[in-house]
């Protein structure tokens, strides 16, 4: 027995001394590709969504000390830089020219806006009374990265994808497919999701939930988590936010799917789900001619059905096709023909509708003609 409390004791000091001899290993913080980072909680969505917006965040200490440092600073200059300008130069006109020219219907709640991308900044304008919008288009979804788990560098990366993806929604007023496709990358900007959570906050509102939801085969909207079969079904995201100045929450719903002929014959309860909708006013923009042609003919039949309005420049729904029985048709800025990417497309009543027409001025630049004096929008109302 002696023996053996010599020999415990003999153990004790040899694991003491070892344990001061080899400390344990300090936690090391691994490196990770904006893809590989935990998205964000719905408790910090806005202060992330803050944060990458060039706005200062109110409740993370982490971010409260990254968007004090120089670089931050710089990026967040920027940012205002771009909006002020925007302001001026498009933004505010927008909203005097909606004011007076769109129809003000109060029973009207939603904003139905195919091939959107990620622009909730022009919807909001144009309608910013709006209780929903449904933003419908082929970019991931995607999320935002929590900036507190990237290293520092990372951070920084990232904060400069998010600016370069913003130069032609400013210059432009649409994303470039084309751009999009890489820019909204996993390895880059990551989605739709960060983009749109931008450009809420910077139109004054505050995000109060993001939610991932899904459009099940039978046309029911319900949050992922909820869908039962899981296979013929369109995924996409809900976010509920609301102003500084007012408490009701609204809600953007972005949906990932392919809404041609082919698409919808695949998911067929998201036809359904559409064609459920309340009326709308429609919104199409920079929508690459889709619609003129019969490959897209069951999506412009949506919107005929469910629309009370619809705006558009020339690359929505062709002229020809609306049913002029059916709808009051009003003309502004100036028909161009399209450039020449897309100069297969010939529209001839929609030339002379502009020649034979009252046109009324369109004071701002919008749409693939974006240069001075040569926008044009389609707004139709139904009779």
């Amino acid at each position: 027995m002696l023996n053996n409390l010599k020999l415990s004791t003999l153990l004790l000091i040899t694991a003491v001394i070892l344990a001061f001899t080899f400390p344990p290993k300090e936690k090391t913080v691994k490196k990770t590709a904006v893809n590989q980072t935990v998205p964000v909680s719905n408790t910090n969505a806005d202060d992330m969504a803050a944060f990458i917006s060039g706005m200062q965040s109110k409740n993370s200490n982490c971010l409260a000390k990254l968007d004090s440092s120089a670089k931050w600073m710089h990026y967040a200059a920027d940012l205002d830089s771009m909006f002020v300008h925007g302001k001026s130069f498009r933004f505010d006109k927008m909203k005097v020219w909606a004011d007076s020219e769109l129809v003000k219907n109060n029973e009207i709640k939603t904003v139905f806006y195919p091939f959107s991308g990620p622009d909730f900044l022009n919807a909001n304008i144009f309608y910013p009374d709006a209780d929903q919008y449904i933003m419908i288009a082929m970019e991931p979804i995607g999320f935002i990265p929590d900036m507190c788990s990237m290293p520092v560098d990372s951070v920084y990366s990232y904060l400069n994808t998010i600016h370069y993806s913003l130069r032609d929604i400013f210059k432009r007023s649409y994303f470039i497919t084309k751009k999009m496709d890489t820019d909204l990358r996993k390895t880059k900007v990551n989605g739709t999701i960060p983009l749109i959570s931008l450009f809420i906050k910077r139109t004054g509102h505050q995000i109060v939930s993001m939610q991932k939801i899904a459009v099940d085969s039978l046309g029911k909207c319900q949050p992922l988590d909820d869908l039962k079969v899981k296979k013929n079904f369109v995924q996409g995201i809900k976010i509920d936010f609301n102003s500084s100045t007012d408490s009701k929450v609204k809600s953007v719903y972005y949906f990932r799917t392919d809404i041609s002929n082919s698409g919808l014959a695949k998911n067929k309860g998201f036809k359904v789900y559409m064609s459920k909708l309340p009326h709308s006013f429609t919104y199409l923009k920079a929508a690459s001619y889709l619609m003129h042609g019969d490959d897209f003919k069951e999506i412009r039949n949506v919107i005929f059905d469910i629309s009370f309005t619809i705006l558009q420049d020339d690359s929505g729904i062709s002229y020809r096709s609306f049913d002029k029985k059916k709808w009051n048709i009003q003309l502004y800025g100036k028909y161009q023909k399209p450039s020449t990417e897309f100069s297969y497309i010939k529209e001839p009543e929609l030339e002379r509708a502009f020649k034979n027409s009252v046109i009324r001025p369109l004071p701002y630049t919008i749409g693939y003609n974006w240069g001075p004096g040569y926008a044009n929008l389609l707004y139709a109302i139904r009779k």
